[in-house]
């Protein structure tokens, strides 16, 4: 048998290692706590090592296990919830989100998750509801602006999803994923003289951004500059072959100059 406190000196010491990447050190130590009985720290360890390496479903088992040892800590719950979340079971994990934060209802984590998959199963005006609740408890969260203009979009309100995108640009100018966001949404918008600076810099960030050249094209096709646009697919192509969009884009402009042609 060991001491609590050699228990508490294992677990830390798992913990760090588990942060370090030395995954197969950490769980050995969790294990050594196990040894001695079910502890909830252990378990739940154990639990983000098998879903850190995909091993879903003995996740699932860890935190089950883990939720059985203390039905009063909310980290079990949502750790149960993201597992489940990776095998495609997004009903079962919104109960258990709902668990976590009946628990401890400022519980961001868990408010982001569950906005997330609410998101997924077109539940947008409560998905909007829990992003709030983000952004209430902390507003320095800049990434809950974006799954609420992703929600947004979905629902048709691009508007409004603009303004989301906006003000978390001024916040974060140097993000070429949030540039080439916000001229994907102008260019919806169909406001191609605005897209175009902001997808331009997203590459001007990350020349090998595929997404943004083939939204490039679809801004060039917009403003009538045909050439431009396959252009933008090659790179798009140059750089990720097998992508469908700019595939299908690249062959409809080809057949359009084609038929322009004849």
């Amino acid at each position: 048998m060991h001491s609590s406190q050699q228990h508490a000196g294992d677990l830390l010491q798992a913990e760090k290692l588990h942060l370090q990447g030395r995954l197969q050190e950490s769980w050995a130590l969790y294990k050594k706590v196990l040894a001695d009985g079910d502890h909830f720290a252990a378990l739940n360890g154990m639990g983000l090592i098998a879903a850190q390496t995909k091993r879903f479903d003995v996740a699932i088992d860890l935190f089950r296990n883990a939720i059985k040892v203390d039905k009063t800590n909310p980290r079990g719950f949502n750790n149960l919830a993201n597992a489940l979340v990776s095998k495609g079971d997004r009903e079962a994990a919104l109960g258990y989100l709902d668990e976590a934060l009946i628990l401890d209802e400022a519980y961001v984590d868990a408010l982001k998750n569950r906005g997330l998959i609410r998101a997924e199963l077109k539940q947008f005006s409560q998905a909007l509801d829990d992003f709030a609740r983000v952004l209430q408890l902390q507003p320095d969260y800049w990434r809950a602006h974006i799954y609420k203009a992703n929600v947004l979009i979905a629902m048709g309100e691009l508007d409004s999803a603009l303004k989301s995108y906006e003000r978390v640009l001024a916040n974060h100018p140097d993000s070429a994923a949030l540039s080439n966001n916000l001229g994907a949404i102008l260019c919806s918008l169909r406001h191609f003289d605005q897209a175009l600076p902001h997808i331009d810099y997203a590459l001007a960030i990350n020349p090998r951004y595929a997404e943004a050249y083939n939204n490039r094209a679809v801004v060039m096709i917009g403003l009538g500059r045909h050439g431009d646009a396959l252009d933008a697919y090659q790179h798009a192509l140059a750089i990720k072959p097998d992508y469908s969009d700019a595939l299908h884009g690249k062959a409809s402009l080809e057949k359009t100059f084609k038929s322009i042609r004849v």
